[in-house]
């Protein structure tokens, strides 16, 4: 019960903050297209490797909209709770009615906890991140920091357990100095649907939908809509 409280109000959250911005901010609208593939790789009971890559394109695949390579590794206390941390570096490119001036590199230091469980035929996912950006632009070096909260919600569906369904909120929070003032502090927050097919011995794909709203520090902010096609392969290399 709890977990289901806390998943409304921060979905209430971020609906109330994304009416606020868009009020407020110059917002500017896209359309995206994710292609993605995970893999968390179990090498004992207790360790595991992490792989991750997305290519982020506009429109349908036109332009560059981001590149995205996250390597780690997990430490698992059981089959619900697991520990991860790595390293991620991410190439940015100018897209869209509000470009960035270059695209840039940055390398990016993540830890996170994963919390998983199970109400019904429902599953939960809780994902606690931190992350440590260094941001290698050409007008100069800088860090950021920032946390992440995201809570998914599967649904399988009960005479075809292979189909699941599944929704998730995220919300992105910038770390500040408290006397340092910000406007935007909410960085990010994303919604998303999504139809998920699983085949035998790890392996399974999703089709899905996200709304991206983003509110930069100059004011102005972005709601992108985007399709998401995902692929997951878990392989297991214990004895």
């Amino acid at each position: 019960m709890k977990r289901w409280c806390i998943g409304i109000l921060l979905a209430a959250l971020g609906s109330s903050l994304i009416g606020t911005a868009q009020e407020i901010r110059e917002v500017a609208m896209h359309n995206h297209t994710w292609l993605m593939a995970f893999g968390n790789h179990r090498i004992s009971d207790a360790v595991g490797v992490h792989t991750e890559y997305q290519f982020r394109r506009t429109g349908l695949g036109q332009d560059w909209q981001q590149s995205l390579l996250r390597i780690g590794l997990d430490w698992h206390r059981d089959e619900r709770h697991f520990a991860s941390a790595g390293y991620g570096w991410i190439r940015s490119f100018p897209y869209g009615d509000q470009p960035i001036a270059e695209a840039f590199d940055e390398h990016r230091i993540w830890q996170q906890l994963i919390s998983k469980s199970s109400t019904g035929n429902f599953k939960w996912l809780h994902r606690y991140r931190l992350e440590q950006r260094y941001m290698d632009r050409a007008t100069g070096a800088s860090w950021q920091h920032r946390t992440r909260y995201f809570v998914q919600l599967s649904w399988s569906l009960p005479k075809h357990p292979e189909w699941s369904i599944s929704a998730y909120e995220e919300v992105f929070i910038g770390l500040r100095k408290a006397e340092q003032r910000v406007d935007n502090l909410l960085q990010q927050n994303r919604i998303s649907l999504g139809l998920n097919y699983r085949f035998d011995k790890g392996t399974s794909v999703q089709f899905g939908w996200l709304l991206q709203s983003l509110w930069k520090g100059d004011g102005r902010g972005e709601q992108n809509q985007t399709l998401l096609i995902g692929l997951r392969h878990n392989l297991d290399f214990r004895p």
